[in-house]
């Protein structure tokens, strides 16, 4: 009698996981530039009054931009999740990897939600609010966005040593996966400077401590996307083939 053993893979929801990841890019590029005017930031040596202003003139879309953000963000989990098991899965033996990518990705979600959460609360009631609290508040969100990279570079660095190390005979990755996440965790460390700098190239609304960690840390996101699509259709290949022979040798007369 054939005994079948059932594919231990979800292909469909890792795939929906991994568009979870698409959605969190499109609702920001919607609620932080289209509606909040927040790509880039205001610049850290904007006058106090000044940031009061814009905050008291788009307090509405200030709102609406929040509640999108606070709802997309928790896709974070999902997509990096889906990372996640794939790196338990090129890992043999102790989990170390795996439980790792697990923590920092958890650690992640909670500077995600600090940001909107923090714009909410300048936008509940900005006419009554005084303006150097204001832009301390706004300064918060900046950091949150930007002075939280360590936990971002070392996922992306564990990913890469996870992939180095598969010895499945299907590599899930190729290698040259491995080494754009060791760049991009470099790539992503200027955003450390804007605790040094209210103007120029490291201000956290500068080329290099913006524009240049944001564009690889998102390119970065949908680079992983399209080639973790790819691992699992090799996934669910070759847990399809494990089925046929296994079918076949249930059937070999004994």
């Amino acid at each position: 009698m054939s005994t079948k053993q059932k594919i231990d893979m979800d292909a469909g929801l890792m795939r929906a996981c991994l568009w979870s990841g698409v959605a969190v890019i499109v609702a920001l590029i919607f609620a932080q530039g289209f509606l909040m005017h927040f790509i880039p930031g205001l610049s850290p040596d904007l006058p106090a009054e000044e940031v009061k202003q814009h905050f008291i003139d788009r307090k509405t879309e200030i709102r609406i931009g929040t509640v999108i953000q606070i709802f997309f963000w928790m896709f974070w989990a999902t997509w990096s999740m889906a990372i996640t098991v794939f790196i338990r899965r090129m890992e043999r033996g102790y989990p170390i990897l795996s439980f790792s990518a697990i923590a920092l990705n958890g650690g992640g979600y909670v500077f995600f939600l600090m940001i909107p959460m923090t714009w909410a609360v300048i936008a509940f009631r900005p006419e009554t609010m005084d303006a150097e609290l204001m832009q301390v508040m706004n300064d918060w969100v900046w950091f949150n966005w930007l002075f939280t990279w360590p936990p971002f570079a070392l996922f992306m660095a564990i990913i890469g040593v996870a992939i180095l190390k598969d010895q499945n005979g299907s590599a899930l990755y190729p290698r040259w996966v491995a080494y754009l996440n060791f760049w991009s965790a470099v790539l992503i460390f200027p955003a450390a400077l804007i605790v040094f700098f209210k103007t120029g190239l490291f201000a956290y609304d500068g080329i290099g401590a913006f524009w240049l960690p944001v564009f690889v840390f998102f390119g970065w996101v949908v680079v992983m996307t399209v080639m973790t699509f790819r691992a699992v259709t090799i996934e669910e290949t070759r847990l399809r083939s494990d089925d046929t022979t296994r079918d076949t040798a249930d059937l070999r007369p004994l």
